[in-house]
Parts: C-alpha cells; structure tokens; sequence
C-alpha cells in the first residue's frame, strides 16, 4: 500500500515482478558502489535499475520520476 501519495509501477505489486524489482535494484546499488551519494543519486539509481530490469529480466519497469512527472526528487 502507497501511504506517500505517489504513484508507482503496478508491477511492483505484482508477486511476479516483486523479487526481481527488489533484486534488480540490489544490483544496481552494488554497480554504483563507488558513485557519490548525495542529490540526485535516486535518479542514477532508478535509471541503472530500470537498464538492469530490461535488459537482464526484459521487464519494463517505470521509474518513480516517470510515474509521477510532477513530483521532485532529489
């Protein structure tokens, strides 16, 4: 359940999609290991972890930026 008032992908309720959209996002913080965190790491996050679904799991994920366009994130 979404209590932040922002949208999200469907496929993350999904219990198909569910671990592989946890597990990929594992992933791509274990790939940007050395990247600084700060502002605007959650849009390098979410852009890996969306390469890392599409091509590894051929799965079409949505970022939160993309699900919500009105929204600002760091």
């Amino acid at each position: 359940m979404n209590t932040d008032g922002l949208k999200h992908d469907p496929l993350e309720d999904d219990p198909r999609f569910r671990d592989l959209i946890a597990k990929a996002e594992r992933e791509a913080e274990l790939e940007l290991a050395d990247w600084p965190r700060g502002m605007g790491f959650c849009h390098i996050l979410w852009e890996t972890q969306k390469e890392i679904l599409r091509e590894k799991y051929g799965i079409d994920w949505h970022t939160p930026v993309e699900m919500n366009p009105d929204a600002l994130f760091d």
